[in-house]
């Protein structure tokens, strides 16, 4: 029997010859596909905007990038080698606008074309507003507390005001900018620190630094005190003399610093007579003086005067 021709066995049954010949190129492609690794990373994401313009909501800081490849070709490729972009450079007016996500390699791979790279999401809408500089005030914020009776008397922020920058909304009601928490606990004398501005919004900016110095004053804490039903005392009364009545109790009113009034007992203030200048029985009116441990203002006192009778000793 003679045989037939290699053409026209070839192209002979050609329908179930092509069927098989692409059922073998699918089952290699899924056998290569399916042999790949994955990845995840979060990549920081880039977002440009036009001169003068920028996001005026919070938009997503980082994206998820899926990286499919061979192993060997995912053990040399880092996270750092992907950047994330997001352009609305092309966007000069406000407006809401949407733009793809782009991934860029910032560097070239082995085998760049045996990696296939997704991102979540693949899209950003932001709304855009136009990017304006203000000047507030710069407002310390305190934890802890002094040492017992001591005080912040006096405070200095520097720089203070300081440039603000952001979307126009954001920047029309703003008049102050707090800093991270200073803490006091233990201080009982002058410091000096340096401390970062608190970012309560991400969409604000500080083009001149996010860190100020505060210096700080701390004295002693003054207070005031009345010392009630204080004893009044005669002093030089000659020997062969001696009062007829007992003297009436007196007040005296301080100023001082807490922790030395806090030392200091009732008995430790009194008001004194000095009596050297009575020479022999009779009545006399002299003018009392305080008595107070030093470190202590007097600001009032009574009485200023009493009257003493005064008799021989028996």
């Amino acid at each position: 029997m003679k045989s037939k021709p290699f053409l026209e066995r070839l192209v002979s049954q050609w329908p179930a010859k092509a069927l098989s010949l692409v059922a073998a190129i699918l089952l290699f492609l899924f056998h290569n596909y399916s042999s790949l690794a994955e990845r995840f990373v979060n990549v920081p994401l880039k977002v440009v905007f036009a001169e003068g313009f920028t996001a005026a909501q919070p938009y997503p800081r980082r994206v998820r990038v899926t990286i499919r490849g061979r192993d060997q070709n995912l053990t040399d490729f880092s996270e750092n080698d992907i950047e994330a972009v997001v352009d609305f450079s092309q966007f000069n007016k406000e407006g809401t606008y949407r733009a793809p996500v782009q991934i860029k390699l910032k560097r070239v791979t082995e085998a760049p074309n045996l990696m296939e790279f997704r991102v979540e999401p693949v899209e950003i809408v932001i709304p855009i507003e136009r990017k304006v500089q203000k000047r507030v005030e710069v407002i310390p914020t305190f934890r802890g507390t002094l040492l017992p009776g001591y005080e912040l008397s006096q405070y200095y922020v520097s720089p203070s005001p300081i440039p603000v920058e952001g979307p126009a909304s954001k920047i029309k009601n703003l008049s102050s900018v707090p800093t991270e928490e200073i803490d006091l606990t233990g201080k009982k004398g002058d410091f000096i620190t340096e401390v970062p501005l608190l970012r309560n919004d991400p969409l604000l900016f500080f083009p001149a630094g996010d860190v100020v110095e505060f210096r700080g004053f701390v004295q002693e804490t003054t207070i005031l005190k009345t010392f009630e039903e204080v004893n009044i005392v005669v002093l030089d009364l000659r020997p062969d003399l001696r009062l007829t009545q007992d003297l009436p109790k007196g007040t005296i009113r301080v100023q001082g610093a807490q922790s030395l009034l806090d030392t200091i007992e009732s008995g430790q203030v009194r008001l004194v007579v000095d009596c050297r200048g009575i020479v022999g029985p009779g009545t006399y009116t002299l003018p009392t003086r305080t008595d107070i441990p030093s470190g202590l203002l007097v600001l009032r006192y009574e009485p200023n005067q009493v009257t003493l009778i005064v008799e021989h000793r028996e």
